[in-house]
């Protein structure tokens, strides 16, 4: 539902039970179809879902994708002037926010340099939600040792935390273990990335400079 001044105000209220001024949006999961309803204008059935996250509060909503111009839209509203992150896979999707109504979105900018990813994972207490995924992201898609063991201990952390719950992965399997559902949907996953195009030659390219990208402390 795009926004409008009749139903803006009732939009506007909705998220204010979500965010407020300063919180940080980041989306953690795109997907098609469900029964869903949006969170901010109730619209179902949802095409493509956006789960976001605030990052302050650990709260998730389920979100259409005008619901993100939506809320980018009330943000600036409300004076705030951040845009809404999303990890790298999702770029094509920020390419089309910011196409619809710029400076909606901006990419995640992650350091992919292995020693410095290792000596993150050697002081996990300091990793946040956003670190780990951006870990888990990077890695499952080289096919060596090395990067196969900071993979699996990333993914240690990612289920210990119960991370996956931040994007509603705990619903996407109905077994009697969540955790080993998880830690097999990402697994998998991982298999179907190595058996596919190399990574570094598939996401070499460095975005550095492009005002789409912000940058999060690694």
């Amino acid at each position: 539902m795009i926004m409008n001044v009749k139903n803006g105000q009732k939009l506007e209220e909705r998220l204010k039970q979500f965010w407020r001024p300063g919180d940080e949006i980041i989306c953690t999961r795109i997907f098609r179809r469900s029964g869903n309803n949006c969170y901010l204008c109730g619209n179902t059935p949802i095409e493509w879902h956006h789960v976001l996250l605030n990052t302050m509060t650990n709260e998730t909503i389920d979100v259409e994708f005008s619901c993100v111009i939506n809320i980018k839209k009330i943000m600036e509203k409300l004076g705030a002037v951040q845009k809404i992150r999303f990890f790298p896979q999702y770029y094509e999707e920020v390419e089309h926010l910011n196409s619809q109504y710029p400076g909606t979105a901006a990419i995640v900018q992650f350091s992919p340099n292995p020693d410095v990813i290792a000596q993150l994972l050697s002081k996990p207490k300091n990793l946040s939600y956003v670190q780990v995924k951006s870990i888990l992201n990077h890695t499952m898609k080289f096919n060596n040792e090395f990067m196969t063991e900071l993979f699996h201990a990333a993914l240690d952390i990612y289920i210990e935390r119960k991370y996956y719950i931040y994007e509603s992965l705990d619903k996407h399997e109905k077994t009697d273990n969540v955790e080993q559902s998880i830690a097999n949907y990402f697994r998998d996953e991982w298999e179907r990335v190595r058996s596919g195009e190399d990574y570094q030659e598939y996401r070499s390219t460095s975005y550095k400079g492009d005002t789409r990208y912000d940058d999060i402390p690694f």
